[in-house]
């Protein structure tokens, strides 16, 4: 399921309670998902797969889009990416 980032009502329920969360990149072991897949830690995060820190200053780590919960019937929906501005 996908939704425009505009749009502030479940597609599986109707229900207008999304939580829009970045979707984060860890590079050493490739693992893709919603923030709240890892750990927070003192340093940053922590990687759900390989269980290493993830530092706010490290490059190891990047935010390479949007999901969203609904908040009423749990549901995942990947967030399309803005439309570049147009000259």
């Amino acid at each position: 399921m996908q939704i425009d980032p505009a749009e502030s009502v479940c597609p599986a329920c109707g229900a207008a309670e999304l939580e829009f969360v970045p979707v984060l990149h860890h590079m050493p072991c490739a693992y893709v998902g919603p923030v709240y897949d890892f750990l927070v830690a003192a340093v940053g995060y922590v990687c759900p797969k390989c269980r290493r820190d993830i530092s706010a200053a490290a490059p190891d780590g990047e935010i390479v889009g949007t999901s969203a919960r609904c908040c009423r019937c749990r549901v995942e929906i990947v967030v399309s990416p803005s439309a570049p501005a147009m000259l």
